[in-house]
């Protein structure tokens, strides 16, 4: 399976996230609202850490996609800092509601740049067969990363 269609069931996977999410915005705060920021909290950071290392790095070094992949990276940082803005306020406040609205558009500007824009450009940068292999790479990275995530109890799966 190629790199973009693996990012993109990330995208989909973050958007219902996203989504069951918003949908409690006018409940108060739950546990179950925590635990979809946190799960929300993981998925960013494990797609960002994957784009960073293994696609970004490859359409930085190509002239026709070197603009995109510079403001894809400037957007991780960017998501970076309001989750954890997100992660440190202590409740769901309106504050936390408009600060994770904000987050919300980032990453939607984020993954229809990407899907838009420098996936359409791919071709340019590498054959469809390492696009493929490429995919593999993000695969089995994404599979390390989560073998290697600490657990509830503060240890990575692999020590627990």
């Amino acid at each position: 399976m190629d790199f973009m269609t693996l990012l993109r069931r990330d995208h989909e996977t973050v958007a219902a996230l996203f989504h069951q999410i918003q949908r409690g915005f006018d409940q108060p705060e739950t546990p179950e609202r925590q635990r979809l920021f946190r799960q929300l909290k993981h998925e960013l950071e494990l797609h960002a850490a994957l784009e960073d290392a293994h696609v970004y790095r490859l359409f930085q070094q190509a002239e026709s996609t070197r603009n995109e992949a510079h403001n894809a990276l400037e957007a991780h940082r960017q998501i970076k800092t309001l989750l954890d803005e997100l992660e440190a306020a202590l409740a769901y406040d309106h504050w936390w509601v408009s600060k994770f609205q904000a987050l919300h558009k980032v990453v939607e500007t984020h993954i229809a740049a990407e899907e838009q824009e420098m996936f359409r450009k791919t071709d340019r940068v590498m054959t469809r067969q390492e696009a493929e292999e490429l995919g593999v790479a993000v695969e089995n990275g994404k599979r390390a990363l989560r073998r290697n995530a600490p657990t509830a109890d503060e240890g990575t799966a692999e020590e627990t």
